[in-house]
């Protein structure tokens, strides 16, 4: 029986797995694997590059590119068929952030496409992490929209049929999607129209099963031809509202048609005299920058990327990031986020002062910035230098565990994220923090690396991982992304750590204060990069993908 299902899903999957295989070939004659003893190679190309979280969705995005498609086209194009072949963590029903950069203006734009609390007033629900009253207005469909009218070159059909057709036909089942369908079997099984999808024979799909959402490929087709309107006035939106009705839930009509995508100025700083441009309030860009800005007080390139004192030095300044975040971030239409105060150089400098390098501090308070008179991940690269980072998420896995009958949209559970005070505290229409920081790194005025990651607390960590190792220690993209990950809170004396951190790093760490918690290498816990790296010299382009999940870099 097994064998006949494997045999069924190459059929289904012919043209695509060629168009895959194609590239694959391609990329390996031209890309070795890189000097560092990586897991995954380290691609190479001239003309365009996709670095996302799932070989398909890379593949819908070169897809576009080879079709003379610019970077937002395929940005959008691969965004949609994440949705699709990564249906854990993405989707219609989700939300994200993306900075896009241009070109020929040589300007860079953010857009917010956050999901936003119903207009009905919720202060006395209990959210919770399932079930309809955790679902927020999704920002997915609008935001996309947004970003391909402004600034891509194709329509809307174009660059969603990979997504279309990649629901219709199904696709093969990986072992990340299988481990997040049994992870999460119990409360998907109390919504019948997620388990239609995830087990249509009452049994959890497994790795190599062919999974098909033919009601999202029915749905992606509406929104193709008739825009974003489809889903937040019309037949989508009466669909998701019925459903919301009869379960309890609180988004209705109204609250869709007044969900708009924000196009926002991103925040800017530098580090080591390169400029980073990141996603604004209220998400985690500005927490990176500051970070970075802490880290610049020390010379860690002095020292081994893992040793001892660098790692100590991280994890203090990760602590007094994130505390300044929890203390300030927030949806900046509902509270004055002190952004300047937050990326002024003295006011890190003051911070950094703060660590002592013989002890670890075991809780760490906000600081107070003063004001001058102011989760899956894709990058793409296109031939004219045009470069998006883009994050999308419906949360935790899964999102709320609830998919709108008839339509495959499976629901975010965003409404979990509030703080109980300060400035992420409810509110009706506010958008809820998160951490998501896609990011662009430049130098000289010429952007060079666009990168991000999932993995919710430990996205900021990690883009301050990524940031240092291409910066400080002049990792290849590859190597950096599969560097040991670690991540640490300002609340507490625990080091999470990959297992690979040597050893003689986690004695003294331990010896310091610090209780290690160590994960498996390459593990879930710690998201999963992509990122791309432009050669400014050659325009050669280098793209890396995290073992950490089913991560792809396809280019010409």
């Amino acid at each position: 029986m097994e064998m006949k299902r494997v045999r069924r899903s190459w059929g289904l999957n012919r043209l695509t797995l060629s168009l895959i295989g194609f590239v694959v070939f391609a990329l390996v004659i031209a890309a070795p694997l890189s000097a560092a003893d990586t897991l995954k190679a380290e691609v190479t190309a001239r003309n365009g590059m996709v670095a996302s979280a799932q070989p398909l969705a890379s593949a819908a995005g070169l897809e576009i590119l080879m079709a003379g498609g610019n970077a937002v086209d395929a940005a959008v194009a691969s965004a949609f068929a994440l949705g699709v072949v990564e249906p854990n963590a993405t989707g219609l029903g989700g939300e994200g952030m993306m900075v896009i950069y241009l070109a020929d203006k040589k300007i860079t734009v953010a857009i917010d496409y956050r999901s936003m609390a119903p207009l009905t007033d919720m202060s006395k629900i209990k959210f919770g992490k399932e079930g309809h009253v955790a679902v927020a207005v999704p920002g997915v469909v609008a935001g996309l929209c947004d970003a391909l009218q402004k600034y891509g070159t194709m329509s809307l059909a174009e660059v969603m049929a990979p997504a279309i057709r990649y629901a219709r036909n199904g696709f093969i089942v990986s072992e990340t999607l299988a481990q997040t369908i049994s992870d999460k079997f119990d409360p998907i099984s109390k919504n019948d129209a997620l388990l239609k999808i995830v087990a249509p024979e009452g049994l959890p799909l497994q790795t190599g099963d062919i999974i098909r959402n033919t009601d999202l490929a029915a749905t992606l087709e509406k929104i193709a031809a008739g825009g974003p309107d489809v889903f937040y006035k019309g037949e989508i939106a009466d669909a998701i509202a019925a459903d919301m009705a009869k379960n309890g839930g609180y988004i209705g009509k109204a609250d869709l048609a007044a969900y708009r995508a924000i196009e926002r100025e991103p925040v800017r700083g530098t580090y080591r005299g390169y400029e980073i441009v990141s996603a604004p309030p209220p998400v985690g860009g500005l927490s990176v920058i500051e970070m970075l800005n802490m880290l610049e007080n020390f010379d860690l390139a002095s020292e081994a990327p893992l040793s001892p004192r660098n790692v100590h030095i991280m994890a203090e300044v990760m602590k007094r990031g994130f505390a300044d975040n929890s203390a300030y971030v927030g949806d900046p239409a509902f509270t004055k986020v002190p952004v300047e105060g937050l990326l002024d150089k003295a006011y890190a400098k003051a911070r950094a002062q703060e660590i002592d390098l013989t002890k670890m501090s075991p809780s760490v308070k906000a600081g107070t910035p003063y004001e001058h008179p102011s989760t899956t991940h894709l990058s793409v690269v296109d031939r004219s230098g045009n470069m998006v980072a883009l994050t999308q998420t419906i949360s935790g896995f899964w999102g709320a565990c609830v998919v709108v009958p008839g339509t495959g949209i499976v629901l975010n559970n965003e409404m979990q994220n509030w703080s109980r005070s300060g400035p992420n505290s409810y509110a009706p229409g506010k958008r809820m923090r998160t951490t998501i920081a896609p990011t662009i790194i430049a130098k000289d005025g010429v952007p060079f690396v666009t990168m991000g990651t999932p993995g919710a607390g430990r996205i900021i960590s990690t883009m301050v991982i990524l940031a240092v190792n291409l910066l400080d220690y002049h990792m290849g993209v590859q190597e950096a992304i599969e560097s040991p990950r670690f991540y640490a809170r300002d609340t507490e004396k625990v080091l999470s750590i990959e297992a690979r951190m040597p050893k003689e790093t986690q004695d003294w760490l331990m010896s310091i204060g610090y209780k290690l918690k160590v994960y498996p290498d390459y593990d879930l816990f710690f998201g999963g990069a992509q990122a791309i790296v432009v050669d400014p010299a050659t325009g050669t382009m280098y793209g890396g993908a995290d073992p950490r999940r089913d991560g792809a870099v396809f280019g010409f």
